[in-house]
C-alpha cells in the first residue's frame, strides 16, 4: 500500500511540474533530442543566475530518460560556465542524478525482483557478487566515458551493493568521464579552434574502450585454457 501511495505521490509531482512549466520541458526536450549543444548553451544562459539550477535538475531529468547522452548537456555546461565550473556542476548533476534513480529504483523495484533472484542460481550469484564486490564492479562501469549511466545505476539498485558502496564508487568514478565528456561536447563545437585537444579526447575513449576489449578477450583466453 506504501508503495502505492509512492507512486501516485511521484505521478501527481511529475505531472505539477511540467503543468508548472510546460513551455520548459518542450523547448528544453526539443533541444536536447536535436542533440544541439549551441542552442542548449544558449537556452541555458537565458536563466541568467539560475542557469546553475536549470543545469543539475535538466541532469537529474537526463538520468531517468536513459536514451540521452550526457556529453549534450555537458557540452553546454562547458560553454556556459567554462570548463572547470562546467566539470564540476556536471559532476554535481551526474552525481545528483545517480543518487536519485538509486533511492527510486531501490525503493519501488528491489522487491519486485527478489524473488527472480532466489528462483535463478545465475541471478543469485550476480546478487551475491555485487554485495562483495559492488564498489570495484560499479567504479569500472563508472570509468567507461559512453556507459549508459541510468542503467547502470538501474543494475546498481536492484542488487544487494550497499549505499555506501554505490555513493563512492559513483563520486569516484563519474568525474573523469565527465572531464572527456565535457572536453569532447565543448570542443566539437569549437573544433577549429582546438582540433589537437578533440582528437586527443577521441584518441583517448578509442584507448579505454580498446583496453577494456583487449582485457576481456585476455581473460576469455585464459578461462578457455
Amino acid at each position: 500500500m506504501n508503495k502505492i501511495f509512492g507512486w501516485l505521490a511521484i505521478i501527481i509531482v511529475a505531472i505539477l511540474l511540467y503543468l508548472w512549466q510546460p513551455d520548459f520541458f518542450d523547448h528544453a526536450y526539443r533541444i536536447i533530442k536535436q542533440g544541439d549543444i549551441i542552442a542548449l548553451s544558449e537556452y541555458l544562459r537565458s536563466f541568467g543566475a539560475g542557469a546553475v539550477i536549470v543545469t543539475l535538475f535538466l541532469f537529474i531529468v537526463m538520468t531517468f530518460t536513459i536514451v540521452f547522452p550526457f556529453m549534450i548537456l555537458s557540452g553546454a555546461a562547458g560553454i556556459v560556465f567554462g570548463l572547470w565550473w562546467g566539470t564540476v556542476i556536471s559532476w554535481m548533476g551526474e552525481v545528483a542524478g545517480a543518487l536519485v534513480m538509486f533511492i527510486f529504483a531501490r525503493h519501488f523495484f528491489r522487491h519486485a525482483v527478489e524473488g527472480w533472484i532466489t528462483k535463478s542460481p545465475y541471478l543469485k550469484q550476480v546478487d551475491d557478487y555485487s554485495a562483495e564486490n559492488g564498489f570495484k564492479a560499479l567504479l569500472i562501469a563508472r570509468l567507461l566515458p559512453l556507459a549508459p549511466s541510468g542503467i547502470i545505476t538501474a543494475v546498481a539498485a536492484i542488487s544487494r551493493m550497499t549505499f555506501k558502496d554505490f555513493i563512492l564508487a559513483t563520486v569516484l568514478g563519474k568525474f573523469p568521464p565527465v572531464v572527456i565528456k565535457v572536453l569532447l561536447g565543448h570542443d566539437l563545437v569549437f573544433a577549429s579552434e582546438n582540433m589537437g585537444r578533440l582528437i586527443g579526447i577521441i584518441l583517448v575513449v578509442i584507448g579505454v574502450y580498446g583496453a577494456l576489449w583487449w582485457f576481456k578477450r585476455k581473460n576469455g583466453k585464459s578461462d578457455e585454457k
